[in-house]
């Protein structure tokens, strides 16, 4: 048993995608095959009107999730000194920031699973049904058992809609491409890139980049959507590119061959090891991934549009324009844990008007902690002094 995954049944595209298109532009892309498929010619207006119009079919197959953010060691952030299953600490997404990553998903009609299978040192599962949510960490013997709102109505209850519900992080390139095409605004390009085959299947790709966005990290984001039959308009990859470097900073992608069909039933459903811990958590509710203030995972992504400062809650708020939005807010006791805390390691001092501060930065996403408020991005840090020093 090995499971994570999740995703959603309609790609809804906003209007504000098709306005941002344009005139579609034939451009190069780095993610390529040697010899691409020939397809029909396609505009970006209609490959985003065939994202939206789409339901992802069931299927399994193996994904391969990349990540190279250009970071440093991550070694102080591990919970203990020992590696592997018998630690004891349990699984650490950390790990997820840097290196490869074998994953197995299996996509019903009501249910999900997605599995760690490498590196193989222990295995985590994630099953979806509905509105509930297993998560097993086989190096600790625990469950993670989350119980989400009841729908009002399940006459079209999916399991790609289940996530919003639970207001889960995007684990499938479907996902993640309406995450990210959800928040595109006038600020942003969307072109057509080269004919690629990903998994075996013929795929068109969407570029989607800023517009006249100097102090952002992004360069592009890839996302490879499927041309014929049961997956034609569905992401079956994803790539963010930030400027300057040739290789993807994040991707996500299928690999091998996929499946297509429903998956036995034995993978979509869940049951407790013997001897296992279940720690079991009611959600009452939770905001939508699309809501007013710019919700769900992708509430501080920089595809917003936001034109000036606007408050999201908490004391949160954004300034900035699209793709150079920058998130701040009370930093809290944040910055002293962080000054303190494990987290030094990964953070550098910087000096913002007379005052100290500490950055941790990446190549796609940077985070500025000052005694009293934090400034996060996908920006670059000048753009995150220059936001504190404002607000000073």
């Amino acid at each position: 048993m090995s499971y994570l995954r999740s995703k959603r049944a309609r790609y809804a595209a906003p209007a504000a995608v098709l306005a941002a298109i344009g005139v579609g532009a034939l451009v190069p892309t780095l993610s390529g095959a040697s010899a691409p498929p020939a397809l029909r010619a396609q505009t970006a207006r209609q490959l985003v009107a065939d994202l939206a119009g789409t339901q992802a079919p069931e299927l399994s197959g193996g994904l391969t999730w990349t990540a190279n953010l250009g970071l440093s060691d991550l070694s102080s952030l591990e919970p203990g000194a020992g590696e592997g299953g018998g630690s004891g600490n349990g699984f650490n997404p950390l790990t997820l920031l840097s290196g490869n990553y074998q994953l197995k998903l299996w996509l019903g009609a009501k249910a999900e699973h997605i599995a760690l299978i490498e590196p193989s040192t222990q295995e985590v599962d994630v099953v979806r049904n509905q509105n509930q949510v297993w998560l097993w960490d086989s190096s600790t013997e625990t469950v993670l058992h989350l119980v989400g709102p009841a729908k009002a109505s399940t006459a079209t209850t999916h399991a790609n809609s289940s996530l919003t519900t639970l207001s889960a992080p995007p684990f499938t390139p479907m996902q993640l491409a309406t995450e990210l095409l959800s928040h595109v605004s006038a600020n942003t390009s969307v072109t057509i890139g080269a004919p690629v085959y990903v998994a075996g299947q013929p795929a068109y790709q969407l570029l989607i980049g800023p517009k006249n966005a100097a102090g952002s990290t992004i360069r592009d984001i890839e996302v490879a959507l499927g041309a014929s039959g049961p997956l034609l308009g569905v992401p079956l990859q994803v790539a963010v590119y930030t400027k300057g470097v040739a290789s993807p900073a994040l991707s996500l992608g299928f690999t091998g061959q996929l499946h297509l069909g429903a998956p036995s039933a034995s993978e979509l459903t869940f049951t407790p090891p013997p001897g296992s811990k279940v720690t079991t958590h009611t959600i009452s509710s939770t905001p939508t991934s699309s809501s007013a203030n710019g919700g769900g995972w992708f509430a501080f992504a920089p595809l917003t549009g936001m034109t000036g400062p606007a408050g999201t809650g908490s004391g949160v708020t954004k300034s900035g324009t699209g793709w150079a939005t920058v998130v701040s807010g009370p930093s809290g006791a944040l910055f002293s844990t962080v000054e303190s805390g494990p987290l030094s390691a990964v953070t550098t001092v910087v000096t913002v008007h007379g005052q100290q501060g500490r950055l941790f930065s990446t190549d796609l996403f940077n985070v500025l902690l000052m005694p009293d408020h934090f400034y996060a991005g996908f920006v670059k840090p000048s753009v995150l002094e220059a936001a504190a020093s404002a607000s000073t």
